[in-house]
């Protein structure tokens, strides 16, 4: 860590040791970015935006801040801000990747819920709130620790475990109701 605060200066005062930061955390953002859009072409722009955005802002970034917000923390941060704009320009749903790989469902659900496609997970990933869709993602796809996630959502690590808890609680009530609408034969996709 102590070599990356060295960057950090060195990258303050000649950006083109900014590079090392791009080279490093590229993939990490690419791969978030790519779970939240589903699309490349809007996923290239993001991420572009991500590295244009910390690299025009580097000066603001407080390397000995008082809440100790990481390099990698702060980038996620600006990632999340421009997914969550780019969902606004573009009054877009949002969505995310196959969530029943997950423990957060009943073992008599997880039998049910292998017969739901994949894209009705998605589908209903739709209903989440936008920070909900972010929290599962960085959670879950970017293995992100809820110290990270702490320092992304500005938040305490405790309420960052129940947000997420009602938001995988919310899709779960979601998915049922869908299992009750398949196994009772009326089964009516609502946009």
């Amino acid at each position: 860590m102590d070599t990356e605060i060295t960057r950090i200066f060195k990258a303050k005062k000649d950006i083109r040791e900014f590079d090392y930061f791009y080279k490093k955390y590229f993939p990490r953002i690419n791969n978030f970015v790519f779970h939240r859009v589903y699309d490349e072409d809007v996923k290239n722009e993001i991420v572009s935006n991500v590295f244009f955005k910390a690299m025009k802002k580097l000066n603001k970034f407080r390397i000995f801040d008082v809440n100790n917000v990481t390099f990698s923390s702060w980038l996620y941060r600006i990632a999340v801000n421009e997914i969550n704009q780019y969902f606004r320009n573009n009054k877009r749903s949002q969505k995310i990747e196959n969530m029943c790989k997950h423990n957060y469902l009943k073992s008599s659900e997880k039998e049910d819920i292998k017969s739901i496609s994949f894209e009705t997970v998605k589908d209903h990933m739709l209903n989440l709130p936008v920070d909900d869709q972010n929290l599962i993602t960085l959670r879950y796809f970017e293995k992100l620790s809820y110290q990270e996630l702490a320092e992304i959502f500005k938040k305490s690590e405790g309420a960052l475990k129940v947000k997420l808890h009602r938001a995988l609680n919310k899709l779960r009530d979601l998915l049922n109701k869908e299992l009750i609408h398949e196994k009772s034969g009326k089964f009516i996709t609502q946009y």
